[in-house]
């Protein structure tokens, strides 16, 4: 075993190699002295191993010298090295014979995704490919271990699971006597390569599959910069046409150059450095010769394009017409037969000699321009060429003649009727077996119905481009085409437009029907054309005008629909305006006389069909003429401007005001449920108009204006005869001295001021705390005994004493007072209700009435809650009543209101019962506690047997629903007696008392407590 002694002096300290030199050069040092000494005195003497020691150690100083200079120049090349592998991009790594990891730089960390060397040192590397090339890396190991080197392409699984391809040169590693001591590999990273390889192949295989199928060589041609070329591609049909493979010219064209016809080659070259220069199409006839003798005649067909690197690529196909060109000899070689062929053929023919002499052209031809066969040989034929093609049909003839090339053109030919035809010639050059150029073969053909259609088509793309914005869909509405008045008008680009269907502009403004209609008319008429809204992209919804019309084939079935539009928006604009200035003032923009009587016209016609009222109000402005005749004009246009915008402010949106002219106005008021309402209007309008206005003229103008008043049905049921009272009414309001107004009927003008009069007291008195709330009892028909009350609102008037509530509760609740009234007497009762329970009287369920008004503009439950909290009154002797008409308005919502009180805690009464729905139906649905009977019931018990069997059935009705009864009205003992029969649960009613204070009340209520209660006894 061959020891190398390199790395153990790499491993020791300078003092230790200058201590072991020493010792060496000692011994070696010493020894040689001493046996010089022997050999030339006989002796050692002592100064010969003085100079043998000091030789020893210069000896020893300078071995160690040349050793550290020599380790240090090897320890800096060995990190160098190490420092270029690192750095290398690729993986460099060292492994075993048994294919042990020894060493691996960190682009090899990277590759397999380890994040560490430790975490891979000593790992099987064939562990890290797949199974599919693990022996290949063992075979590859054991040959490199044998001195080869070699390559290997692989699939490897990285420590964290991704899959890469990877390429990797092995070389053996030596030591310095040449034993191999491990593999030395450097492997990279090809898994792009080989997917971009694999997706490459793909498509050449997929190209394949689609050549194989077409007849003929289809090929890709490269001419490069440098003048070489190529066939990137080409299909299997190269073997048949060139006799060659297309590996054999993927890089080079030269074997398919080399089978070229000696006689062609130089036009063949010449065309494709043409169509290299100008990019122009490249056909060409040509030949190839082989080596056995054969010649093909080919005709190759392709479209160039310039590569980025400056190179050209044509894309095209080759078909071997050598078939064709032997019937086309042998048609020359029996030219009797083909003349008469060509007479009896349905296109124009003729022949020409080499000389470029037209020597024969058939009967078609001669038909065709009523001219003799004298007359059209050599070139009389071309003086019925149309002037203007004259000169590019001749030159076409001369320079194919020349070049001998197939040709076609298309020219204009006068017909014997004096008409000019478009033909299609093509010319075909003849040869004979012997490739002698016989002349040439033409045919010709009438095109005039497809220029005329190319002609259309130029036509209607014009037109399509026109500034009518145009879109064409297919029979499935999808959209095929848009042009750029589409795409201004709709700012959807063509890209966004293209594949979708015109939904895609839809507004929202059309319902089904309209859309029904269109298709309908589209169905039967195949046309159809009106206004329609759609939407812009950017949300905007404009008019427009659409025609759409159906496209069909032969047989009738719709192929396209094609539709063209303009945007309307400028004419709709300007027709509003025409209509704005015929129905509307020009001063104060209101409406005019026109505009009024068609609407007032339609309110009659609509409150006759729903049984409700309207009012018209005319007012006139007094003092107008003042402010005209001091400031001018100008100033009574701006105060006539000002006052329609106070007085159209005071109204309602479905209100209308009106100027008949002058200082003359109209107010329309709709659906209004009484009266009074067209009295408070006109009362805002006249305080409106009695403040100061500001003009330029000067900033403290006063007026004011008087009001007519006539009211639908009550004075007139027609637009003539309103406005006729309205005016009438207008006067009696100047009469009564101006600034106010006045109804067509006096006793209705009384009685209105009366009322409005009587709310504004109303309010006064909530504000200065003039309700007061009166007890009721309510009796326990069992047991005698007063169990609770019904809370009612009166009004102390300081002037006129008690007001019952008949007169004030109609105007609260018109004027939504009742809200504010129904909380305060919910409050008062409630804290009245503690109070007493804090004097120790006995608990009473205290009952309080709910306007609808309440249930309708009020937050109910809140209410409740809040009071209850506030006041400290227990829910469960509350008691909340609420008549037949309130429950009915709006079921769900009333349903979720009840429900939600009741969870409070809150008893629920329907008050009036039987005067109303009366449904059982509806009943059930609602959480009711009591139901109340209706005085009107109980008012003729005994006497009224239809009224007694109406108690009864309530009473037994409202038990089987689970509810307690109470009759109201109770006034006689007879009424109690029958209650009583029916198992009636409680009463109230004059025979016990009248509404009381809250003193008398519990009075009463302390008198009743120890009083001995009686059975009810009928006098009957």
């Amino acid at each position: 075993m061959k020891i190398n002694p390199l790395p153990l002096l790499q491993r020791l300290k300078v003092w230790q190699l200058w201590l072991f030199s020493v010792i060496l050069s000692v011994l070696l040092t010493e020894g040689i002295v001493a046996v010089m000494g022997l050999l030339l005195k006989g002796e050692v003497p002592p100064d010969y191993l003085l100079t043998g020691l000091v030789a020893s150690c210069f000896v020893a100083s300078l071995v160690v010298a040349m050793l550290g200079y020599f380790l240090e120049k090897l320890t800096e090349s060995q990190l160098q090295l190490y420092a270029i592998i690192e750095a290398e991009p690729e993986c460099v790594k060292l492994v075993a014979a048994d294919g042990t990891l020894l060493q691996i730089n960190r682009a090899g960390l990277n590759m397999i995704e380890a994040d560490s060397l430790d975490q891979v040192l000593g790992q099987q590397i064939p562990q890290l490919m797949t199974a599919e090339y693990q022996d290949a890396f063992i075979t590859l190991t054991k040959r490199v271990f044998e001195g080869e080197s070699g390559n290997l392409k692989f699939e490897m699984r990285g420590l964290k699971g991704t899959y890469r391809w990877m390429d990797t040169h092995a070389v053996p590693l030596r030591d310095s006597h040449g034993h191999i001591t491990a593999l030395l590999a450097v492997t990279r990273d090809i898994t792009e390569h080989k997917a971009s390889e694999t997706a490459l192949q793909e498509a050449l295989d997929r190209l394949q599959k689609i050549a194989s199928r077409v007849p003929g060589l289809v090929f890709q041609f490269q001419m490069r910069p440098d003048g070489s070329s190529c066939f990137p591609f080409a299909s299997e049909a190269i073997r048949d046409i060139y006799r060659v493979s297309p590996e054999d010219v993927r890089d080079d064209a030269s074997r398919v150059y080399a089978v070229l016809h000696p006689d062609d080659y130089d036009g063949i070259v010449a065309s494709i450095q043409a169509s290299a220069r100008r990019l122009t199409p490249w056909r060409h006839e040509y030949r190839v010769k082989f080596d056995d003798g054969t010649v093909r005649w080919l005709f190759g067909n392709s479209l160039p394009q310039r590569e980025a690197d400056g190179s050209v690529l044509w894309h095209g196909f080759i078909t071997d017409v050598t078939e064709r060109k032997r019937a086309t000899a042998s048609l020359l070689e029996s030219e009797a037969r083909f003349r008469t062929m060509a007479d009896s053929a349905p296109v124009l023919i003729w022949i020409a000699r080499p000389d470029k002499f037209f020597h024969y052209f058939n009967k078609g031809w001669l038909e065709f321009t009523g001219r003799t066969m004298e007359q059209e040989i050599g070139n009389g034929w071309i003086a019925n060429v149309h002037p203007e093609d004259f000169q590019r049909c001749f030159n076409t003839y001369v320079t194919s003649f020349d070049a001998r090339h197939e040709f076609s053109m298309e020219y204009r030919l006068r017909r014997f009727d004096g008409e000019y035809r478009w033909l299609l010639d093509h010319g075909v050059p003849l040869y004979d077996e012997q490739d002698t150029f016989l002349g040439y073969i033409g045919s010709c053909i009438d095109i005039t119905r497809r220029k005329l259609s190319e002609t259309d088509l130029r036509i209607a793309s014009t037109a399509f481009e026109s500034q009518e914005a145009m879109a064409i869909t297919d029979k499935d509405q999808v959209i095929l085409r848009v042009n750029q008045a589409f795409v201004r008008v709709t700012g959807y680009s063509v890209e966004e437009a293209v594949g979708k269907t015109p939904a895609l502009l839809k507004s929202g403004r059309q319902d089904a029907s309209f859309y029904q209609a269109m298709w309908k008319s589209l169905s039967s008429d195949g046309h159809w054309q009106g206004e329609i809204w759609n939407r812009r992209k950017n949300g905007e919804v404009y008019p427009e005008w659409l025609n759409i019309t159906a496209v069909t084939d032969e047989g009738g079935h719709v192929t396209n629909y094609v539709a063209s539009f303009s945007d309307i928006t400028e004419r709709k604009t300007a027709e509003y305006e025409i209509q704005h200035l015929a129905f509307h003032d020009s001063l104060t923009q209101l409406p005019n006389r026109r505009l009024l009587l068609e609407r007032l016209k339609h309110g009659i016609d609509v409150e006759r069909r729903e049984g409700k009222q309207l009012a018209l109000l005319m007012l006139d402005l007094d003092r107008f003429k003042a402010v005209n005749d001091s400031f001018g004009h100008q100033a009574g246009d701006e105060l006539l401007q000002q006052v329609a915008r106070r007085i159209t402010s005071r109204l309602r949106e479905v209100d209308m005001v009106a100027r008949l002219g002058g200082d003359e106005f109209i107010v329309l008021l709709e659906d209004i449920t009484h009266p009074d309402d067209a009295a408070r209007v006109a009362e805002g309008i006249i305080a409106d108009l009695s403040k100061p206005f500001q003009l330029p003229q000067s900033d403290d103008v006063q007026i004011g204006v008087s009001i007519g008043i006539s009211l639908y049905p009550q004075h007139a049921d027609n637009p003539e005869m309103l406005l006729d009272h309205a005016d009438t009414a207008l006067y009696h309001a100047k009469d009564n001295g101006r600034g106010c107004f006045a109804y067509f009927s006096e006793d209705l003008t009384i009685a209105v001021r009366e009322r409005i009069a009587l709310e504004a007291r109303l309010r006064k008195a909530i504000k200065q705390q003039e309700l007061r709330v009166f007890y009721q009892p309510q009796m326990d028909i069992a047991s005698g005994r007063i169990v609770g009350a019904e809370a009612l609102v009166r009004w102390q008037d300081p002037v006129e004493g008690l007001i019952p509530p008949c007169r004030f509760i109609p105007i609260a609740e018109e004027t939504n007072l009742i809200v504010e009234i129904g909380e305060w007497v919910l409050r008062e009762t409630c804290r009245q209700g503690r109070q007493w329970l804090d004097m120790g009287l006995p608990p009473l369920t205290l009952a309080v009435n709910v306007s609808p008004h309440q249930f309708r503009r009020s937050d109910i439950n809140a209410l409740v809650a809040t009071v209850l909290r506030d006041t400290g009154f227990p829910a469960g002797q509350l008691e909340l009543e609420i008549t037949e008409s309130g429950l009915m308005e709006n079921q769900d919502k009333t349903t979720n209101i009840l429900n939600s009180l009741h969870a409070q805690g809150v008893h629920l009464a329907i008050d009036d019962f039987g005067t109303g729905y009366s449904s059982l139906t509806y009943l059930k649905h609602f959480p009711l506690d009591v139901l109340k009977i209706d005085k009107s019931f109980i008012d003729d018990i005994p006497h009224n047997k239809d009224d007694m069997e109406i108690a009864a059935t309530i009473v037994a009705m409202g038990h089987i629903l689970g509810f307690k009864v109470l009759a109201e009205g109770v006034e006689t003992l007879e009424q109690l007696a029958f209650l009583q029969e029916q198992s009636c649960d409680l009463y109230q009613g004059y025979l016990k008392s009248h509404p009381l204070p809250a003193d008398d009340f519990v009075a009463l209520l302390q008198a009743d407590d120890s009083s001995p209660k009686k059975p009810v006894e009928s006098d009957r």
